[in-house]
């Protein structure tokens, strides 16, 4: 057994002889490393400015404001560190350079760049915040995962001393002030009624449900380990959606930052399955349609030949539509030439089942059309998918991922397609992911109506709508379904299709409402052969 006074004599050995010379010699390899690397980015910065190109500058000059911001022993981290820690990250970000705008775009570029800058405005102020765990707590800490709704209160869980630290308190023959506080003012602190007043006797505490709780315990560790655990409140003063307050927490002369997210939870988008949980019951097909009223009569009658009561919605804005007055059958006229997309917003408005299907007035069910199997793929909730992409037979096969690169000031680049071949969905060896299909799936009604579909385009538009999905949906191409396409047509439709194809590719609204500088496809960009859009990533 060992005694007190042999553990105590023990842990200062260890003090002593390992713990302190690790801690100095730590200590000067940050200094030196610290003055060593900025004497050196100096020269290479004076060295950059007379040999390399501005963009290799502008690199090292990220590199300087990184390494001047980021040693800062055992005070807080400031928001200027967060900012160049950020720009660390976006050196190997795809990047892309804007071509001056065509003819075409000029008249709303402007608008597009400063529509654009507001939006980036918005999306940095709902950034994930960098939780930076520093060296050698006294207190083990929680950075970030914390969450609360607005007005309501949250226990900052996870606090607790390191144990070696714990060990040590009782022969420092110091009082103990813990303080921490809302930096953002967005949440009030306090103690919960676990911590009575009997207990806090002999004891000064300040700030209680203020922004910023001070605690001096003289000495009383048992009573520091108990207000540690969960017993330090945080109540949100503030009606936020969604945004982060950050907690600096200050304890034996260390100060960590703790992030708490206040966030009012949705509530839920559900639909009613039905009774017999049926596909029937669980999915409606819906399509836009444009003076061919034979071909969306044959689409109709196929889709019920295999599906008899399946629901079917229609939009149709064709100068003299034919309704289909049939069972099952929804049919929405529009005004004259309303447009591709405004079609599919209405028919998807529509729409009260949990699945939806979307296809073009001029594909056709046949016995490979299996939408049972396509839903199987959606309840799955080991894959995670929102839209399931069937094969268009007669139209060839549409897939891969979309390459967009970005610019510091115009926005974004749409550079084309990529392909992996490690996209295979798990469990269903047949699928593989992707962002660009051909419109025949099955899709989650609640996440396809968050998505929509820009109603400034009127055009028929295909990647201008897959566009519309990245980062907002998870979709898959997987053979097993299929429908089959039969392009019918007459001179009134083909003559409306040509005109609205010439206006397509040199139309801004796609580009505007991506924010897009550069659409790699069937756009009318100048051919400069000495102009790169790609801009080269200097650390791969």
């Amino acid at each position: 057994m060992v005694s007190c006074g042999g553990l105590t004599n023990r842990i200062s050995t260890v003090l002593l002889k390992f713990i302190l010379p690790t801690v100095f010699v730590v200590y000067v390899v940050v200094v030196v490393k610290e003055k060593t690397s900025q004497s050196m980015l100096r020269t290479v910065e004076t060295y950059s400015a007379m040999r390399c190109e501005n963009h290799t500058v502008i690199t090292t000059r990220k590199y300087n404001t990184f390494n001047s911001a980021s040693y800062h022993m055992d005070k807080y981290t400031p928001v200027e560190d967060q900012n160049a820690l950020r720009e660390m990250m976006q050196i190997t970000r795809l990047r892309c350079n804007c071509p001056k705008p065509p003819y075409w775009l000029k008249p709303v570029n402007e608008r597009r760049i400063e529509e654009g800058r507001k939006w980036e405005f918005e999306k940095n102020k709902r950034l994930e915040p960098l939780s930076i765990c520093k060296a050698m707590s006294p207190f083990n800490y929680i950075g970030g995962g914390i969450t609360v709704e607005p007005y309501q209160t949250v226990p900052i869980v996870g606090l607790s001393l390191h144990p070696i630290v714990e060990q040590m308190l009782p022969n420092l023959n110091t009082d103990i002030t813990l303080q921490i506080s809302s930096t953002k003012k967005m949440g009030k602190l306090h103690l919960s009624k676990l911590i009575n007043p009997m207990m806090l006797a002999n004891h000064v505490i300040s700030g209680e449900r203020t922004f910023e709780l001070k605690i001096n315990l003289k000495q009383n560790i048992e009573l520091l380990n108990t207000i540690l655990d969960t017993n330090i409140l945080y109540t949100s003063d503030n009606y936020e959606l969604d945004a982060r307050d950050q907690l600096q927490i200050t304890l034996l002369n260390f100060t960590a930052d703790i992030y708490v997210r206040i966030r009012r939870e949705p509530l839920p988008d559900l639909y009613d399955p039905g009774e017999r949980n049926s596909v029937i019951d669980k999915v409606t097909v819906i399509t836009k349609t444009f003076e061919r009223p034979d071909v969306i009569e044959q689409f109709v009658a196929s889709v019920h030949k295999y599906y008899p009561n399946i629901s079917i919605i229609i939009a149709d804005d064709s100068e003299f539509p034919k309704p289909i007055k049939k069972d099952h059958v929804k049919y929405f006229v529009m005004p004259f030439r309303e447009g591709s997309f405004p079609g599919r917003n209405l028919a998807l408005s529509q729409v009260r089942t949990k699945y939806v299907v979307f296809l073009d007035d001029d594909m056709f069910f046949t016995s490979e059309t299996n939408l049972e199997i396509m839903m199987e793929k959606l309840e799955d909730p080991n894959i995670d998918m929102d839209i399931n992409c069937g094969e268009v037979k007669n139209l060839g096969i549409l897939k891969g991922f979309r390459s967009i690169g970005y610019n510091d000031t115009q926005g974004y680049c749409n550079m084309g397609s990529f392909f992996k071949h490690n996209n295979l969905v798990p469990g269903y060896p047949q699928c593989g992911w992707g962002e660009m299909f051909m419109f025949f799936f099955m899709a989650k009604t609640a996440v396809l109506r968050k998505i929509g579909a820009y109603p400034q385009i009127v055009q028929a538009a295909h990647e201008e709508a897959w566009i519309d999905t990245i980062g907002k949906a998870k979709s898959a191409f997987c053979p097993d379904s299929s429908v089959y396409h039969n392009r019918g047509g007459n001179k009134k439709y083909s003559a409306y299709r040509r005109e609205s194809q010439s206006i397509l590719f040199s139309d801004p609204l796609a580009l505007f409402e991506n924010n897009m500088c550069y659409w790699w496809s069937w756009y009318k960009f100048p051919r400069d052969p000495n102009f790169s859009i790609k801009v080269k990533i200097p650390l791969i």
